[in-house]
């Protein structure tokens, strides 16, 4: 029978193919005294050395498919191994009870698993995952046991696990992983950042995917809506391979394209950049013609690490992509952590509600010496001549203006150690909360640029949780109100003669493009697969059109009669295309108004 199971897609695509079921490894492991302790404490360091060679194999893997920052995650393997307290606590058993020393590590491991996720903190959760792969792997060498590996499958598949190790993702047989479920994990896990990265369709946080999907059944992954269909019926089958095969078809035409630039067909530039998390995804925002960076999600550097990155890290990491894109403009964000996305060696308070809380930009005031660090490696590197900086969770003048209080130090810090730096870089606010927008006109004097980012503006205009599934169908972009806010946005940054762009979700669907352009918005910033899709969108309207369909959407009072009217239009625009006569001039008929 048919199961359909909606997560959080991290990673838009459509995969279908067998499930590959992988669990948690679980190991048989005795209990029984040693006659021979020394002999016992031998095996011990040998399993350790051989686990510390596999897991720097495994780094160094990582480091050369994804980047050094991205191998970081290991370096906490790596400590675990060298733990005092661990390793203490082993030899003194071994010594004095004379116990087997596998036992001993899966009763360490056990302990210490189950004492960290008793703790209600997600970050320190994750400990508990790290814990639980190091001790696995240790156990597997003093046992012998063959580790189960994702490197080499024997056919293309689609994993399905109740969560992925940072081991697992980095041994992942990237040539026959069609797509990726996990009943774990979220938008900011290691899973997802790799499977975006490498544009491996993914959604996580399934809860319940792994009791349901059995190996070799016929599973479907909809990264971009969120969905996981396990053993579809045939109706199910045909349409979603239908699907897929008309968004692969469309992708590989759009790619191929000679047109770089996004154009309407009057003669209007849009700009299309990408949002990146990696430096390794440039080159996927190169080839699908990113028109630079839109939004460098600087936060992922601090993320799976088990400590802060260091000014000279950040700053190779910024000048690497701004020098791979040069002179195409790279926007970065300052930290947006806390919310949803926390590192392990920063104390956060707990928080009823994290999303209001100590996050962005209100972390970054309170933690100067984290975020001057930062402003100093992004303004170093602004010497390449096309970085740009914007900050998140900006609420009003006052916080812009202690933010620049801020900017103004660190300027003079890097005149005082004579760094070279551009003292004209271009600086922006993020406008993601409505109190931001009501003070736009204000906000808009003070900046170079805005910056739209819908998926928090939605979120807090809406008062919608956008990760709960309970309400997600609250979550509306069409919504009226969200509209309008976007207008009044981009009146004050028009009136201020300075330009608007969004970065959020709403940017990389199609079915908005020409409300957006529209509305006046002066670039689109999205992930790189959906470059393509939103470049042609663009170059099949006018902009004469779409201001006056902007015009017409204003006044309407139904997000649902946005959303069909938007629907509509976009049907007929691809119907149009379709049916081009190749003998006219290639014109499409003139749209409806």
């Amino acid at each position: 029978m048919e199961i359909s199971i909606n997560g959080i897609g991290v990673s838009p695509g459509i995969a279908i193919g067998p499930a590959l079921t992988f669990g948690v490894q679980t190991l048989d492991i005795a209990r029984y005294e040693v006659a021979d302790r020394d002999a016992e404490l031998v095996r011990f360091h040998e399993a350790l050395k051989d686990a510390r060679n596999a897991i720097q194999r495994l780094r160094e893997q990582t480091a050369e498919q994804l980047g050094d920052k991205h191998a970081e995650i290991f370096d906490a393997h790596l400590m675990i191994l060298d733990d005092p307290l661990f390793r203490e606590e082993i030899e003194n058993r071994v010594r004095d009870e004379g116990i087997n020393v596998e036992y001993l590590v899966d009763d360490f491991i056990a302990r210490m698993s189950k004492a960290i996720e008793s703790v209600d903190d997600t970050r320190f959760r994750e400990r508990a995952r790290d814990l639980m792969d190091v001790g696995t792997r240790i156990l597997g060498k003093l046992l012998n046991a063959p580790m189960l590996c994702l490197n080499r499958l024997e056919r293309p598949s689609v994993i399905v696990a109740h969560d992925l190790s940072p081991s697992d993702t980095a041994n992942l047989d990237l040539t026959n992983t069609l797509g990726l479920a996990t009943d774990l994990s979220g938008p900011t896990s290691h899973t997802a950042i790799l499977a975006r990265a490498l544009e491996i369709p993914a959604v996580v946080g399934l809860k319940y995917v792994g009791q349901h999907a059995l190996s070799g059944d016929t599973i479907i992954i909809d990264g971009s809506q969120g969905r996981v269909i396990i053993r579809p019926n045939e109706q199910t089958l045909a349409v979603m391979r239908a699907k897929k095969k008309q968004e692969e078809e469309q992708r590989s035409a759009l790619i191929r394209t000679e047109v770089n630039r996004s154009v309407t067909q009057d003669g209007h530039d849009v700009p299309i950049l990408a949002n990146i998390e990696l430096p390794v995804e440039v080159a996927h925002g190169l080839r699908n013609r990113a028109q630079g960076v839109g939004l460098y999600r600087t936060e992922y550097l601090f993320l799976n690490r088990p400590s802060l990155p260091s000014e000279e890290e950040q700053y190779e990491a910024y000048c690497e992509v701004a020098q791979a894109l040069k002179p195409s403009p790279v926007v970065l964000r300052t930290l947006d952590l806390g919310g949803d996305k926390f590192v392990s060696h920063i104390n956060y308070a707990e928080e009823l509600n994290p999303q209001l809380g100590w996050r962005a930009i209100r972390f970054c005031l309170e933690r100067p010496d984290i975020f001057k660090a930062q402003l100093r490696a992004i303004f170093r590197a602004s010497v390449l001549g096309n970085v740009e900086v914007m900050f998140p969770l900006i609420s009003g003048v006052d916080e812009f203006d202690r933010v620049m209080v801020v900017v103004r130090e660190v300027f003079a810090d890097l005149e005082r150690r004579s760094e070279p730096f551009d003292k004209n870089i271009r600086i922006g606010t993020m406008i993601e909360v409505p109190s931001a927008v009501a003070v736009a006109d204000v906000l808009a004097k003070r900046c170079d640029f805005f910056s739209i980012g819908t998926n928090d503006l939605i979120q807090y205009s809406l008062a919608v949780d956008r990760v709960n599934e309970k309400i997600a169908h609250m979550y509306e972009p069409a919504h009226p109100a969200v509209i309008r806010m976007i207008h009044h946005t981009v009146s004050a940054a028009k009136a201020a003669g300075i330009p608007c762009s969004i970065c959020g979700e709403m940017a990389g669907d199609p079915l908005f493009t020409e409300l957006l352009v529209g509305l006046g918005i002066s670039s689109l910033s999205m992930s790189s697969v959906a470059i393509p899709m939103v470049r042609a969108e663009v170059a099949s309207i006018r902009l004469s059109s779409a201001k006056r369909f902007a015009r017409k959407v204003l006044d309407m009072g139904s997000g649902n009669e946005i959303k069909a009217l938007m629907m509509k239009r976009y049907k007929t625009r691809q119907s149009t295309e379709r049916l081009l006569d190749p003998k006219t001039d290639g014109a499409p008929a003139p749209q409806a108004e």
